[in-house]
């Protein structure tokens, strides 16, 4: 985080920023074991068609997983064996970014309000506990709670009341510090009016 000068709010981005699921990533052994192309679990995750009802609160991750492995079942039509793999895919939720904490932990203990803001599911707030991570923010911006997801104006714009409610005032917009690793994030926060920076370890 490089901003210096000081916000009233401090935003991250969740996945690629707080928490990464690179190191640990269960999908090469689940696609080792089931005989899958290299990248086919992401891929079929991360379908637009599978993807976006659970980003938006359409439906849960529960029921994503289920369809991630429907999916799966057609190319290794072995149901069984299918979920008895995908497990580790649904009990794998990240590893915690250290760098990141250690700036959360250092804003929290100047005063700082700091805010995590995610396209994410109704199962993240779970997931934040899980890696000890729901204590550094007061409250969770999600996508999932929204019905609308980043980059649309209008996920920074709920996750901009949600700021005021916390706060119970009216917060300038230039008052919100923001940092995601996608450049398109970062780009319609600036356009919102945040004081947004691209992620970079």
């Amino acid at each position: 985080m490089t901003s210096t000068s000081e916000h009233t709010a401090y935003v991250f981005d969740l996945d690629g920023v707080v928490r990464d699921f690179g190191p640990g990533d269960a999908n090469p052994a689940i696609e080792a074991a089931l005989g899958l192309p290299a990248g086919h679990v992401a891929a079929t995750a991360f379908r637009s068609e599978l993807l976006l009802p659970t980003i938006t609160g359409r439906r849960s991750f529960e029921a994503w997983f289920d369809a991630i492995c429907t999916e799966l079942e057609h190319v290794v039509p072995e149901p069984v064996r299918v979920r008895e793999h995908m497990e580790a895919w649904r009990t794998h939720r990240g590893t915690v970014v250290d760098e990141t904490v250690e700036r959360l932990e250092s804003l929290r203990s100047d005063g700082h309000r700091t805010y995590a803001f995610t396209n994410g599911t109704d199962y993240v707030p779970a997931e934040l506990e899980l890696l000890g991570l729901a204590r550094l923010f007061d409250a969770v911006l999600n996508s999932a709670d929204f019905g609308v997801a980043k980059p649309d104006q209008q996920a920074y714009a709920a996750a901009h009341r949600a700021i005021e409610a916390d706060l119970g005032r009216p917060v300038a917009r230039d008052a919100v510090w923001f940092t995601d690793d996608r450049d398109d994030n970062v780009r319609a926060a600036r356009e919102f009016g945040w004081d947004a920076e691209l992620f970079a370890r």
